[in-house]
């Protein structure tokens, strides 16, 4: 390589202010941006301002030439200003997926693992499919390297250097307007994933730290090892940079680094950087956070012996509580969570964000849960309580009592979706909390014990006191091990390019995202309004040439949980100690197998299935995820015959197919109706096949029914399976679970006399009455709500509209709704107030209902609750529909599976107890009016005998 292009080795170990000494600041900044542009050639897939089609006429064009499958590119996704698109080729057909950028730098595609750095995340996919149509190929469509704030790692150039080695009037003049061509990228990484802003908190350069925030740095920004750069200057032991990273550059205490957990506290106590520790705590961070191994602070610097750390962790003494149970505490029994959600919404003025109450837990009666709401939406978390010195929610901090817990999240959110900011008593008062969020006035106010010297140093410029980096022959302690085998092993392919961050973004084509084409496998996409960005203070110089910092974790459930390569796995951290001007280097090993929280999950019961209990006969057909087969299920293997079933095989054992599978069987175990199908049980065998046995419903779907005998159905009969839709439904929204799939053709028959809803593969369990679709994976458009369409959001409400559209199929007899119309006439068909047409056959009544079931706005639609009580009364002859109903199914002994994908994600108190089940069942019972033998009563009789005729007919 030519030598004008690259540092050599002396050049690499020399000062910044002798390299500019022999070439101008100029001639380096455009050194860094060349050899960055070398470096990256081997990652040159992305293409910016191309839409879907232009991605397909690319890739064609290639694949026409040299037939190769998985040849990809990588482009913007012109429906999120955010994301990216992955368009690949195989078999002659072109297949799109959405990446989601869920925090910083992790990107996803759909359920698939979260991948620190686009480059990661295509290197990931080209070792497996795991869900794709197939496995990237290593050769791609020749464009340009991904945008540097995308990625992982980077390379090191002269920003880095004066960042590490303070040099203050290098970094002014780098980001002084004069070098706006050539500046590098203020969030870029270096050669092993560090932004200049993690290298000048580590050393302690304030003003550097300060210029940089000015500048756009990401505070949050996780280097390549998952820390922030508060961890880097609690591991450093700055207190002043820690103290102005959190007041003014406004980082949370609490953020934890994804890879092992710990937050700044835990690198503070590690370090024995006891000036940190202090000010963390005199910040309120809480001086019991756990690593992912359960370990708090103390406990780390007792293992290698910070003898200062531990005796101030120690003998710190907890300040009281200012919160006060009188506030926010219902601990009556009959308290629950129905009560709880109605005495918010009963507030004069209605419900504010931040409104919470606590109250006993249901699942738990020693534990507690606390009822949030925020945006319009409830949120529900169980509050543990270990003994009478630690209560905590799920994997937060510890706390001494439930007072300090409520202290703790009413100062910050710490994965809550807000701060705790006002309760309700039990007079029904509104009361202001008595903690306010963090502040830097108020915790100063509050700190006697910072020393004098740390305050004034966030009015002073600091770095000219500070050692420099070439002072002392070390290395960085970032550079740990498995650094150097992640770059090795990824070799030139993960380095970066684009001295710009700004992604280009295309402004005369858009894509479609109504697409209905069978070579996508994208349709809708998050909107951009519904996902938190957090924006850095810019000044105007520098405002285009930095990202917003984008903070999507609420939509995943407040978590990241990265996937980690194996060539990342080492069993050591390296520590790095700086004590009066020396740094020393010690290493302690870390157990290979990190200890289990308790009752950190909750874990999922599922009956387990031997393979030796299922007997396959003939195929049925293929679902989503799999081929289902008709069999018999012995449970008891004494029985030679055995229950007839149907045997969903997952065809496709992927990590994310795997996933989705599990999640269908997960939540059709949770339900126990009548009017859904019931789920035996699951198989997973050694030989990585999996199966869901369910209940046989010999008749079919009921679209096919309607289609055979569409001549012989009375309307009487269809709006008897109507009701029971509509009231399996209804059961499904008050367990919190969207179905996203309700049509016609996955509604099974049992008998004429009964029906139940089936297929749950594309079903989501929905924390707090809403579910944002994360993948562009394909979508029936023709029965989805405008808003499920637009932007991915589903709600029980969307599938009101889906169930709209079935009660559309059963009334003009397994039509096909909009007829030959695209997705996008179908969007545009609805936005400009038009509806699909009353059907010849279909009563007034009944088409009132399906016009209330399409209104645009969701808020408008009837819940299914109310939609029983429509259905009901027939306006048509003002009698009464009962609703026909079979016996409580047995409820056989489960076994637990002890597959980690088989927990619930989430600890929120979020299902409805088995009690509150048994009180729904009671309900039934009484309104279906059964005998205590479980007979069917008169009314259910006379109804049978009504349909007897109709039976014969049809």
């Amino acid at each position: 390589m030519n030598s004008s292009l690259s540092y050599n080795s002396n050049e690499q170990e020399q000062s910044v202010t002798n390299l500019v000494k022999i070439h101008s600041l100029s001639q380096l900044l455009k050194r860094d941006k060349e050899q960055l542009l070398t470096q990256s050639r081997s990652i040159a897939y992305y293409h910016p301002n191309i839409d879907r089609d232009k991605a397909e006429q690319l890739l064609r064009a290639k694949y026409t030439r040299y037939r190769r499958d998985g040849l990809f590119l990588l482009r913007d996704c012109t429906t999120s200003p955010h994301d990216f698109s992955l368009s690949l080729v195989c078999g002659d057909k072109c297949y799109h997926y959405k990446i989601q950028l869920i925090y910083d730098i992790y990107f996803s595609i759909d359920s698939g693992p979260q991948i620190a750095g686009i480059e990661s995340l295509i290197s990931y996919y080209q070792q497996r499919a795991d869900g794709l149509a197939c496995i990237l190929s290593t050769d791609f469509v020749q464009g340009q390297p991904p945008p540097i704030a995308a990625r992982r790692l980077g390379s090191t150039n002269t920003l880095h250097r004066a960042c590490k080695q303070g040099n203050l009037d290098i970094v002014k003049k780098i980001l002084s307007p004069e070098t706006l061509v050539n500046r590098p990228d203020v969030n870029g990484k270096d050669a092993f994933g560090s932004t200049a802003l993690h290298e000048a908190s580590f050393f302690g350069h304030d003003d550097i730290v300060r210029l940089l925030v000015k500048a756009g740095a990401h505070v949050l920004a996780r280097d390549t090892d998952g820390a922030t750069a508060l961890h880097k200057a609690a591991a450093g032991n700055r207190p002043s940079t820690l103290l102005f990273l959190i007041s003014e550059g406004h980082g949370d205490f609490e953020e934890r680094n994804y890879t092992n957990h710990w937050v700044p506290l835990h690198e503070a106590a590690f370090h024995n950087s006891t000036a940190c520790v202090q000010v963390l705590l005199d910040c309120g961070a809480p001086h019991r956070p756990r690593t992912d191994q359960g370990k708090t602070p103390l406990e780390l610097a007792e293992e290698i012996k910070s003898d200062e750390s531990i005796s101030l962790l120690r003998d710190y003494k907890v300040p009281p509580a200012q919160s006060r149970r009188v506030d926010w505490l219902h601990d009556q029994p009959t308290f629950d969570r129905l009560a709880a959600k109605q005495l918010i919404e009963s507030v004069k003025n209605g419900p504010r964000n931040g409104m919470f109450v606590v109250r006993r837990s249901s699942k738990n009666p020693k534990n507690y849960a606390l009822t949030l709401y925020n945006d319009s939406e409830f949120f529900n978390y169980e509050m543990i309580r270990l003994n009478d010195t630690t209560y905590y929610i799920d994997d937060g901090p510890y706390f001494d009592s439930l007072d300090h817990l409520i202290d703790h999240y009413c100062r910050i959110p710490d994965g809550l979706p807000t701060t705790l900011m006002c309760s309700i008593n039990r007079f029904g008062q509104v009361i202001n909390s008595r903690v306010q969020p963090f502040s830097l006035t108020s915790t100063m106010n509050r700190s006697k014990d910072i020393p004098v010297t740390i305050k004034s140093s966030l009015n002073r410029h600091t770095s000219s006191e500070e050692p420099t980096a070439s002072n002392h022959k070390i290395n960085h302690p970032s550079s740990l091990t498995r650094r150097t085998t992640f770059s090795s092993s990824l070799s030139g392919s993960v380095t970066s390019l684009n001295s710009s961050s700004s992604r280009s973004r295309a402004s005369s084509t858009q894509e479609d995202p109504l697409s209905t084409s069978s070579s996508s496998a994208s349709l809708s996409s998050s909107s951009p309004s519904q996902h938190q960005t957090i924006i850095s203070p810019n000044d105007q110089n520098s405002a285009g040439n930095t990202n917003s910092f984008v903070d999507r974790r609420k939509t995943f459930g407040g978590k990241i949980k990265p996937f980690v390569p194996d060539f990342n796995n080492d069993n050591e951290r390296r520590s790095m100690k700086v004590s009066n001007g020396k740094i020393s280097t010690t290493t302690i090993k870390r157990s290979s197998v990190p200890s289990v929280t308790a009752q950190k999950r909750k874990s999922l019961q599922l009956t387990l299935i031997s393979q030796n209990q299922i007997k396959q006969t003939a195929k049925l057909g293929e679902g989503e995820f799999g081929e289902v087969y008709e069999g018999f299920y012995r449970e008891d293997l004494n029985n030679p015959v055995g229950t007839p079933v149907a045997i969903k095989i997952l065809k496709e054992y992927s990590y994310s197919a795997k996933q989705d599978f599990l999640r269908e069987a997960e939540h059709m175990a949770t339900l126990n109706h009548h009017c859904i199908c019931t789920l035996y049980g699951i198989v997973d065998s050694n030989d990585d096949s999996m199966m869901m046995v369910i209940e046989l419903l010999l008749l079919g779907s009921m679209l096919d029914y309607l289609w055979k005998h569409k001549h012989s159905i009375a309307e009487s009969r269809l709006k008897l399976w109507a009701s029971q839709i509509v009231d399996g439904m209804a059961y499904m929204e008050r367990k919190g679970i969207v179905h996203r799939d309700l049509a016609a053709r996955n509604i099974l028959m049992q008998s004429t006399d009964q029906v139940k809803i089936s297929d749950f593969g594309l079903s989501r369990r929905i924390d707090a009455d809403v579910y944002m679709q994360k993948s562009d994976s394909k979508i029936p458009v023709k029965w989805y709500a405008p808003e499920a369409i637009s932007i991915g959001k589903f709600t029980t409400k969307s599938d009101v509209w889906s169930f709209g559209i079935t009660l559309w199929e059963m009334f003009s007899y397994a039509a096909t709704p909009y007829g030959d119309m695209s997705g996008t006439d179908v969007y545009y068909y609805l936005q400009h107030g038009k509806r699909l047409e009353r059907p010849s056959r279909c009563p007034s009544s009944i088409y009132q209902i399906m016009l209330k079931c399409w209104e645009w706005d969701e808020k408008k639609r009837p819940t299914f609750s109310q939609l029983l009580q429509l259905l009901k009364t027939d306006r048509d002859t003002n009698k009464t529909i009962p609703i026909t109903t079979t016996l409580s199914r047995k409820k056989s002994l489960k076994t637990t599976l002890s597959s980690s994908t088989l927990t619930d994600e989430n600890s929120r108190d979020i299902d409805i107890d088995d009690d509150e089940d048994n009180d729904d069942n009671e309900q039934k019972n009484e309104q279906y009016k059964t005998n205590g033998n479980g007979h069917v009563s008169k009314t259910i009789i006379q109804l049978q005998q009504t349909f007897s005729k109709e039976r014969t007919n049809s």
